[in-house]
């Protein structure tokens, strides 16, 4: 029978080769249609800003030239500015259309989806105008 450090000895040996066979084969790599684990092939919106950003979510208070004020409560407002790269979209009944950021006026709701600038103010890289909740007749 062996001894303790021998056992050991032989067990670290045994998982060591087990470990180099579990290595990929360089010539296997998936094909372009495989999802990987756990993807799903859901839809993109083409319409999505490239990246993750943060989203405000107000009522337009005030636009002057390239830069905007939303009111986000009665305690809070943000100040965005409008650059070229900013996308400008009116969402309604029908779906998404691309419009104009000179259309936008005060008191419109609105998400916008930001990031920061290097001198730490925000800008605006797309900008939902949502369409006005319709009341219920009575």
């Amino acid at each position: 029978m062996l001894k303790g450090p021998c056992r050991v000895g032989i067990c670290v040996v045994v998982l060591a080769g087990v470990c180099v066979g579990q290595e990929k084969t360089p010539g296997r790599r998936r094909t372009n249609g495989s999802l990987g684990r756990g993807g799903s092939a859901a839809a993109v919106d083409p319409n999505a800003p490239k990246g993750v950003y943060p989203t405000a979510h107000g009522v337009l208070k005030s636009i002057s030239g390239s830069q905007f004020l939303l009111e986000m409560d009665d305690e809070h407002e943000m100040k965005f500015r409008i650059t070229r790269k900013t996308k400008v979209f009116s969402q309604d009944k029908q779906g998404t259309q691309e419009i104009k950021a000179s259309s936008l006026h005060a008191g419109q709701a609105v998400s916008i989806d930001m990031q920061s600038s290097l001198d730490g103010s925000f800008e605006a890289v797309r900008v939902i105008v949502e369409s006005p909740k319709e009341s219920p007749k009575q």
